[in-house]
């Protein structure tokens, strides 16, 4: 079971990147690699066999990720990727989904977590947080499970330190993104391209196979090019991470 999920796009679209992606890690190894449909919420079920199914299997959990199927299947201080599913402003936590295994277990990351991780442990709200990082519905994120609660089928969880460390990169590297979640990276580069937006864009990072970062260049601010890109994929949801606003979240100095 992958940690590519399909949630709102059609599985069939999602196919061909899919295999292709898959091919590309399966060259030159003995595997057969099928696609065999997606599970409830969402997550891409595979099949695999052939002498170098272990090998191959490897390469999945390294490069796309493995989701668990079962409660059993995670532990304390296993670091999962997961996707937003919920912003809960009323109990100031983050729903977040992991795998088959979240249909019948809720996980969850409390503004504690955020705040300490992410804030310097300035106490800002949830969602001050996640509109600063961008952490939204549908967003993929690397979490580290920190309890289990067996009797109530209950994850908690914090940000992994890679995904911290991701967020302090962003941020020191002084450049504007923009967070894409809906599709693939054909129909944003086609964006660009029609928008005449190709010099304000630095390059484009691959979060998920369906939500992707696009680095603007020194000096353009994200706003203005969701604005321009906007119009050519409207089906997509589009967020702007500004490195000055996490330096304002983690300063001592509140944000006026």
């Amino acid at each position: 079971m992958t940690a590519e999920r399909i949630l709102h796009l059609d599985q069939e679209a999602f196919r061909a990147p899919l295999e292709a992606r898959l091919g590309q890690l399966s060259r030159g190894l003995d595997v057969k690699v099928q696609v065999e449909g997606a599970t409830g919420n969402g997550f891409v079920r595979i099949g695999v066999q052939g002498t170098d199914s272990e090998v191959f299997t490897e390469l999945i959990r390294r490069k796309l990720g493995i989701a668990p199927r079962e409660f059993s299947e995670v532990e304390v201080d296993d670091n999962l990727k997961a996707y937003v599913s919920k912003i809960d402003l009323k109990r100031q936590t983050i729903e977040v989904e992991m795998g088959p295994v979240s249909t019948h277990v809720k996980t969850v990351v409390a503004r504690e977590g955020l705040v300490a991780q992410l804030c310097d442990g300035r106490d800002l709200p949830v969602d001050k947080i996640v509109g600063t990082y961008c952490i939204h519905e549908d967003v993929p994120v690397f979490v580290r499970i920190t309890s289990i609660d067996r009797d109530r089928r209950r994850f908690e969880a914090w940000l992994s330190d890679d995904q911290i460390a991701q967020f302090d990169q962003w941020r020191r590297q002084r450049l504007h993104r923009i967070i894409a979640v809906g599709g693939f990276q054909d129909r944003l580069r086609e964006a660009v391209r029609l928008s005449r937006v190709e010099r304000d864009i630095a390059g484009m990072e691959e979060l998920s196979l369906t939500a992707h970062s696009l680095i603007c260049t020194l000096g353009t601010e994200a706003p203005g090019i969701i604005a321009k890109i906007g119009r050519y994929i409207s089906d997509f949801r589009l967020h702007a991470f500004l490195p000055e606003r996490a330096d304002r979240c983690r300063s001592s100095v509140a944000e006026r």
